[in-house]
């Protein structure tokens, strides 16, 4: 064993899981860990830690105890030499490097670790080729990277350990190639695992999840007039416009739910999940009856022509939009079920929906959003207002106008650029269930062909899977005691922002003058220096001034006001609103999405000058 990082943090998180391993398998050296289905039955598993080939065939075999796979290790630059140690090293070139394995069983997942001294490995040469039943070559990326330690070598560079996985699931393969490449010469590889299974598992507690295509749990119909809650085969949206107050403007709904329990660890804490990208993906399962619009449409669009408030729409048509879930009469994300009722109680009306579109209201607080129009303009309800949806409906299957035939799709890439759908994101995460509601401002034609979209749920029998309700989500979560390099910085964040641990907490990766540390603490994105915690501006507003800063999700904050410089008084957990020129249909950049800030008010503004100062928890 040439070197022995223990990474003792990490191995107590997944001490539980090596229980599964194979007894004789060398793990959790050099920052490796032994991945949660290493051991069960059809995985298999392997460790090089001393190589005895540097060039070409016959390669290397993996050599210590308990090995349970063939796999081979070829590295083919003609340059390379073997060390004393026994790590394979290349001071003229960059090394290349294959490993190539069949499997008696069809593959699920491929985990691949790796250390090296000195120079590192290409992250952008690591990838996956199998040949398909078309004898055709297909390459597959890693799902992640994730570098497990960074040990600083000083003048020679540094020793890093890195994971990657591969979900290869419903790709048929048993033989397969990895292949990946040093960053430049001087790297001394030094040691490797490979584990493989029939089923795709988390390769450890708290890894980066990417998850691909799933189907939702809940595909409810949430109209008055739905006879079969729990069996309905497809599913419609559409608004009732009219003098009708018995009914929701955006009358045809459609709940989708996920239990994520099983997939991404739940409990972690709502502000230690992280969220690369979501995406939910439907499937038209009636054709050329929908006219396909990706334009949001200001609310005033949707009031009668002869309505003062009217403007004209920025599309003739109505966009399918996707928002948050509120529930009303007791009803909560973790008691909704297929077959709940529609109504809270008793007979119905648009007040008494049990599940309905939500949005966040200028009190960061979920709103329904069901008649932000009102039926007829006049607005039975109250004073009308904007909505801002997390995601519009898009698609490449048929151009903006066009009608969208069976089996075109569209897709809703949730808005995490605001911070609080972010949080709402984040909490259902944490939660372990995830509700989203589709909705449409789109008039219902009930005479002649219907004029609405009608989606195919996970009941209907004549669809294909890949037609159900979809999910797709990236992101990671943060275990706040786990940082290796002790630098203040959870390694899980690094690695989620940077792709590497050591950027260090007082550097400034944007180079905008803010520590990565206080990003960290902020809950920004240390990469971005638009997302730094700031104020924007103070303005002079009747009754008072008026402050307006960036935020981040499920973090709280506090300001401070002073005439003086010297004595400052403090506001703890200030109220805040929150709101962004779409909302609030001001400034020059009125169109959606647009930056979405907190302001708070002070009335107290009896001194000649004032300061302000805020800070984030």
């Amino acid at each position: 064993m040439k070197r022995n990082r223990n990474f003792a943090n990490l191995l107590g998180l997944l001490a539980v899981m090596a229980v599964a391993a194979s007894s004789n398998l060398i793990a959790a050296t050099n920052g490796f860990v032994a991945p949660t289905f290493r051991g069960t039955a059809n995985s298999q598993s392997g460790y090089w830690e001393t190589f005895t080939i540097p060039v070409g065939a016959p390669g290397n075999l993996p050599d210590q105890p308990g090995a349970t796979t063939t796999a081979v290790l070829t590295q083919t630059d003609p340059n390379a030499f073997l060390t004393g140690s026994g790590n394979i090293y290349n001071f003229t070139d960059a090394d290349v490097f294959i490993v190539s394995n069949t499997t008696p069983f069809t593959l699920g997942t491929v985990v691949l670790q790796t250390r090296t001294q000195g120079s590192e490995i290409n992250s952008d040469s690591v990838n996956l080729t199998y040949t398909d039943s078309n004898n055709v070559s297909q390459a597959v990326a890693p799902l992640f990277s994730y570098e497990l330690d960074r040990t600083s070598l000083g003048a020679q560079g540094s020793a890093v350990s890195t994971l990657r996985q591969w979900d290869l699931t419903g790709l048929g393969v048993t033989n397969y190639n990895l292949h990946f490449a040093a960053a430049s010469s001087s790297m001394s590889f030094d040691s490797m695992t490979l584990d493989t299974a029939a089923q795709f598992a988390p390769a450890f507690v708290g890894q980066p999840f990417a998850v691909k295509s799933r189907a939702t749990s809940i595909a409810r119909w949430m109209y008055p007039f739905n006879g079969n809650p729990a069996g309905r085969p497809a599913a419609s949206v559409f608004a009732a416009f009219g003098s009708a107050g018995s009914f929701d403007t955006r009358d045809a709904q459609f709940l989708l739910g996920w239990d994520t329990t099983n997939i991404i660890p739940a409990g972690m804490g709502a502000r230690n999940y992280l969220i690369r990208q979501a995406r939910v993906a439907l499937t038209i399962s009636s054709g050329n009856q929908y006219v396909y619009t990706g334009i949001l449409r200001d609310y005033r669009s949707y009031f009668p022509t002869n309505d003062p408030r009217h403007v004209a729409p920025a599309s003739s048509g109505a966009p399918v939009e996707l928002y948050g879930v509120g529930f009303r009469g007791g009803w909560t994300v973790a008691t909704f079920l297929q077959d709940t009722t529609f109504f809270a109680s008793g007979g119905g009306d648009f007040t008494n929906r049990t599940a309905y579109a939500a949005g966040f209201d200028t009190n960061g607080v979920l709103a329904d959003v069901s008649n932000n129009v009102g039926d007829d303009g006049t607005n039975e309800i109250g004073g009308a207002f904007e909505v801002a949806p997390f995601a519009v409906g898009q698609t490449a299957d048929v151009s903006e106008g066009q009608l969208m035939p069976v089996g075109s799709q569209l897709t809703f890439d949730v808005n995490i650029d605001d911070p609080l759908i972010y949080g709402y994101l984040q909490n259902a995460l944490n939660d372990g269930k995830l509700d989203l509601m589709v909705s449409s401002l789109l008039a219902a034609s009930f005479t002649g062909a219907p004029n609405y979209p009608n989606f195919y749920t996970i009941f209907n029998s004549l669809a294909d899977p890949s037609q159900y309700p979809l999910l797709d989500i990236e992101g990671a979560v943060v275990r706040t005691n786990l940082d290796t390099d002790a630098d203040g910085l959870a390694d899980d964040w690094e690695n989620f922002y940077f792709g590497k641990l050591g950027v260090g907490a007082t550097n400034s990766f944007a180079g905008d003058g803010i520590s990565n540390l206080a990003k960290y603490i902020a809950g920004t994105d240390p990469t971005n220096p638009a997302n730094d915690f700031r104020l924007l501006s103070i303005q002079n507003q009747s009754g008072g001034k008026e402050l307006r800063f960036n935020f981040a999700p499920n973090r709280q904050y506090a300001i401070q006001s002073s005439a003086d410089l010297k004595n400052w008084l403090a506001t703890t957990n200030p109220s805040l609103n929150y709101s962004s020129a779409w909302l609030q249909k001001s400034g020059t950049n009125a169109t959606y999405p647009t930056p979405v800030y907190a302001t708070w008010h002070d009335t107290n503004t009896a001194s000649v000058q004032k300061f302000y100062r805020a800070s984030v928890q």
